[in-house]
């Protein structure tokens, strides 16, 4: 329409809507692999055929012709609503509820709307003709009942995905804030824009606004697509992820009431206990595992399932909200039978070796030397050979009695003389094998660790050193401490331990082919793994063992009472 030969700003401003909708929409429907993205490009596509049609009818003075440019309106305005709605859904991580039952429920009325439009009009609205403002067509009528149930159903559906979208506003830690600010702006202005059109509210009531404010949200939602990863960085991953992480995640998760009731469970629990969700719903879990007391945080208890016992693992936390109140709790159940079986047997050859083989082997020795004494001398070779093996075996029983001891105290650090510690171990270990060693490092070297862990990898590590360093072998042992970290070479010029030694601790197991002999080196390679330390090996003219130890620093010992370290 021209106005003075001037296309009316009107005309122009839908255009303006239309294009950038448009351009928009083909942008999200490229990317079209993301949640809500299809959705999204429909209900920019639906602006673009509002603002079009309408900018076309702004055109039309003709009342009879004019209205019928209010059908494809209609038909944009039908579509836009549901699709903002299932674009929320998809983009929040909710579109599971999106089934073929929802969208027909939710396009019913639209389209019961465009079959009142074209065969009984009167519904909604009377005396329906053409205002002329800013040299543009609008129309003016009387809305009747039907028009308003219309727009109060959109903006329903409208305010439900809004709702959705500002829960994003106002989650803690939300990532997703500057993306719902945008989306939330740019489907508030064309809603404000429709209710004061709806109601004649405005300088300007005959005036639809609605298609113009169609152009701020196309231009918020491509700012929300370049500027904020629309579709990089969308909160269904999170929604997602974490319901992922409680279906598929093999513990089971029960969720509780107040009164300890089952309200919630996942796949996993069902799964493990042999359940069906609906009849579990709203039964107390102590009929679901019997003997378990809500009240320790975590517990093993045996269940019978599927005429089998089976031990689980359980862990009870509270579920409170903002102040602190105890809304009920979820429970985590883990099958550990397996587990516990295995630490049994584990807990049954361990008593053996420690006590059966050490008792036994204390036997034997005592009757070789009845037998060595009742043999002539040449025939005391094998005798020997008794005693040297049984006494092996005696020293690898106290091995493991050791290594048991100090495992099962790992976590119980002291402040301690690590300078006297090492020297005082590296000289007993030597005097037992008749021979000398050089220990090098400070006087004195105060710190807070392990006591017993550092005796014991000094022990092992001189044991080895002396026992593969050859005839006369050398060892050194040198130690130092800084950064928080106590470093301590063992180092020996003869073949060192053997390569199958060194292999299998290095590479954390054994196999058939390799294995290691003794637990030596072994109970040096679990403490400091448990320690979160370092074992090296380094062959160059002899063995080099390198053990690094963290522990606590001067500010941490300081801030525990512990003394500072010295040299």
């Amino acid at each position: 329409m021209l106005v003075g030969g001037v296309v009316s700003p009107l005309v122009v401003l839908c255009l303006v809507a239309a294009t950038v909708s448009c351009s928009i929409g083909i942008v999200a429907w490229r990317e079209g692999t993301e949640p809500g993205s299809k959705s999204l490009a429909v209900l920019l596509f639906a602006a673009t055929l509002w603002a079009g049609s309408y900018a076309l009818a702004l055109t039309v003075f003709d009342p009879q012709q004019r209205v019928l440019f209010q059908i494809p309106i209609d038909i944009a305005q039908a579509i836009i609503a549901p699709a903002w709605f299932s674009f929320t859904l998809a983009y929040t991580g909710r579109g599971e509820l999106l089934s073929r039952e929802l969208y027909a429920i939710i396009l019913s009325f639209p389209a019961l709307t465009l079959v009142v439009l074209v065969t009984s009009p009167e519904l909604l609205w009377s005396n329906y003709h053409i205002v002329r403002v800013f040299g543009a067509a609008t129309a003016k009528f009387d809305p009747n009942f039907w028009y308003y149930l219309h727009a109060v159903y959109g903006y329903v559906i409208i305010g439900t995905g809004l709702l959705l979208v500002a829960e994003m506003l106002v989650e803690r830690f939300s990532h997703y804030r500057a993306q719902a600010t945008a989306l939330a702006i740019g489907s508030t202005a064309p809603t404000i824009a429709h209710v004061t059109h709806t109601f004649g509210i405005g300088p300007f009531p005959t005036v639809n606004f609605t298609p113009v404010a169609l152009a701020l949200t196309g231009a918020t939602f491509g700012y929300a697509l370049y500027r904020f990863e629309l579709f990089g960085l969308s909160p269904a991953t999170g929604r997602l992820g974490r319901r992922a992480a409680i279906d598929d995640v093999a513990v089971g998760i029960f969720v509780l009431d107040r009164e300890e009731r089952v309200i919630e469970t996942n796949e996993a629990a069902r799964s493990l206990l042999d359940l069906d969700a609906g009849s579990v719903s709203l039964q107390p879990l102590t009929a679901v595992l019997p003997g378990i007391d809500l009240g320790e945080e975590r517990q093993l208890t045996e269940v019978t399932v599927n005429r089998r016992t089976r031990t689980y693992e359980v862990t009870v936390s509270p579920v409170t909200d903002q102040h602190g109140r105890r809304l009920g709790r979820t429970v985590s159940v883990s099958d550990a039978t397996e587990r516990v079986h295995r630490r049994q047997r584990l807990e049954v050859l361990n008593r053996v070796l420690r006590h059966n083989l050490r008792n036994d082997m204390t036997v034997v020795i005592g009757y070789t030397d009845i037998v060595e004494g009742k043999l002539p001398k040449g025939d005391r070779d094998s005798v020997e050979t008794i005693r040297a093996r049984s006494n092996a075996l005696l020293s690898l029983a106290e091995k493991a009695r050791s290594a048991e001891r100090v495992m099962a105290n790992i976590e119980h650090s002291g402040t301690f003389d690590a300078a006297s510690v090492i020297r005082q171990t590296a000289e007993s270990v030597a005097a037992a094998f008749e021979t000398d060693l050089t220990v090098l490092g400070p006087d004195s070297l105060t710190i807070s660790g392990s006591e017993s862990v550092t005796r014991l990898v000094v022990r092992e590590l001189v044991e080895n050193a002396l026992e593969h360093g050859g005839d006369s072998p050398v060892v050194q042992v040198e130690f130092a401490a800084s950064d928080g970290v106590l470093v301590v070479h063992v180092a020996d010029d003869g073949p060192g331990v053997p390569a199958y030694e060194r292999n299998v601790v290095e590479a954390g197991g054994e196999s058939p082919l390799e294995h290691g002999s003794g637990i030596g080196l072994w109970a040096v390679r679990w403490t400091v793994d448990a320690l979160g330390g370092i074992l090296e090996f380094d062959i160059d003219d002899g063995t080099t063992a390198t053990v690094k130890l963290p522990y606590w620093t001067d500010r941490e010992a300081a801030e525990d009472g512990a003394p500072t370290e010295s040299t």
